[in-house]
């Protein structure tokens, strides 16, 4: 059974340490698991250093289950990937944890890892389309609005993984 405590402190962790800076305009966006550097940095801002599950966190938001994929924003949009009722799920928070939409993929293929799930992979954005690709093989396309324009599952039109450990960013 999935721990509802931990979805939602692996949101508010990586939502404390993203909305402080982002907030405040030190980056517009975050586009992808790295940054718009691609490399974890940003030019300016300033960051809380210590939070748990209640210090530093401006809010929480209740995951499907464990979603273990980076949260990117871009601009009024913090997007994860989480596993919901056996489907792969791309969604979108606002700034203030409201829920703006919710797009399930496909069937979900769960992780090894009892940390993991079939989500760890990172959404990413060029700021026109959003794409996700997951454990189960499925890859899709989507508006920033979360409209699912076109998805394909690479394990079926190629080969199902062999990969012993689970897929991250």
């Amino acid at each position: 059974m999935t721990n509802p405590h931990r979805n939602i402190f692996a949101l508010a962790a990586g939502l404390a340490l993203a909305l402080p800076g982002l907030a405040n305009g030190a980056e517009a966006n975050w586009p992808n698991w790295r940054g718009a550097n691609e490399n974890g940095s940003t030019a300016s801002g300033s960051y809380i250093a210590n939070f748990d599950n209640e210090k530093n966190v401006k809010w929480k938001a209740a995951l499907p289950a464990k979603g273990c994929s980076t949260p990117i924003v871009w601009k009024d949009q913090i997007i994860i990937t989480s596993p919901s009722d056996g489907e792969d799920t791309v969604m979108a928070f606002d700034w203030n944890g409201k829920k703006l939409w919710q797009t399930e993929v496909g069937d979900e293929r769960a992780g090894k890892h009892r940390n993991g799930s079939g989500s760890n992979p990172s959404a990413i954005t060029d700021g026109k389309l959003l794409f996700a690709y997951f454990k189960s093989g499925n890859l899709a396309g989507f508006t920033l609005e979360g409209k699912l324009l076109w998805k394909t599952n690479l394990q079926d039109r190629f080969a199902r993984d062999t990969l012993y450990w689970d897929i991250g960013t």
